[in-house]
């Protein structure tokens, strides 16, 4: 039996306020008001209410007894864990990621670009116990204030890049940024000329008080696009620019071969269009 026209537009807008229910839900680290989550769906508080009971009898949501408020359950992230072991990425990378985390003794982490933002998808630590920098694997990656953010944003045009940090909140004080990051948009241009000429970028203090990090774009061999990115990072305390100097060829090298070997490159044209930005 098919649908009439317009039950299939009612299923889609259902399916649309679905999945931007679940990217809005995302961020791990905090519960959300039915009210914050009408707004942000630009939709009836009943109807998102409605989507969000549905969605807790099928698991993928649950409600804080307490306040009342929604959280998405494990369910996502082990579907999403899941999907990428399928897709090879962390088989195919992990090797690399710890061999590069024992040379530098610092966290190494890799990143995938996934519909105009990065996704930590692969991490080894090398730095020794005392002071040791293990942030979660799950926090957003602002662009503009991040090593990997401004390694991808360079691998785009000005214009590109310029959009996406606006949308990440350059300019706008969003607060989940550290004491020295970038505030304008003249400022990211700068730092972008400079990123694209020396092939790599570094931050100090700009993602977080006391962290310094370095960060290359895994580049797809025959496109030039930007797969993904790694970084190694850590106190800048022991991150100092001499110390930087020594860790950007064992990075810039691990870049190049991850790039022969990250398995979304040879995947499907369609699955590739949606990865790639």
């Amino acid at each position: 039996m098919e649908l009439c026209p317009i039950n299939m537009r009612v299923v889609k807008s259902q399916l649309s306020h679905c999945l931007a229910l679940f990217e809005t839900m995302s961020d791990a680290g905090r519960d959300h008001r039915l009210t914050d989550l009408a707004a942000a769906l630009d939709a009836p508080k009943s109807s998102v209410q409605r989507l969000l009971e549905h969605l807790m009898g099928e698991g993928w949501v649950e409600q804080d007894a307490s306040t009342g408020q929604y959280r998405l359950t494990l369910r996502l992230g082990v579907l999403g864990q899941r999907y990428m072991q399928t897709a090879g990425i962390a088989d195919a990378t992990q090797g690399i990621l710890e061999r590069v985390a024992r040379q530098t003794a610092e966290l190494v982490r890799l990143t995938v670009v996934d519909q105009q933002k990065l996704i930590w998808i692969g991490s080894a630590q090398g730095a020794p116990a005392g002071l040791l920098y293990q942030p979660s694997m799950s926090g957003r990656i602002v662009s503009f204030a991040t090593a990997n953010g401004k390694a991808w944003l360079a691998t785009l045009s000005d214009e590109e890049a310029c959009e996406i940090a606006l949308r990440d909140g350059l300019g706008k004080n969003p607060g989940n940024v550290g004491p020295r990051a970038i505030a304008t948009i003249d400022h990211l241009r700068r730092e972008l000329d400079v990123v694209r000429n020396r092939g790599f970028a570094v931050v100090e203090e700009e993602a977080e008080p006391g962290v310094a990090a370095m960060a290359v774009a895994v580049r797809d061999s025959a496109t030039g696009l930007a797969l993904g990115t790694t970084s190694v990072a850590g106190p800048v305390v022991r991150l100092r620019p001499e110390r930087q100097q020594e860790i950007i060829p064992v990075l810039t090298s691990a870049a190049q071969e991850l790039a022969r070997i990250w398995p979304l490159s040879r995947l499907s044209p369609a699955l590739e269009s949606r990865i790639l930005p």
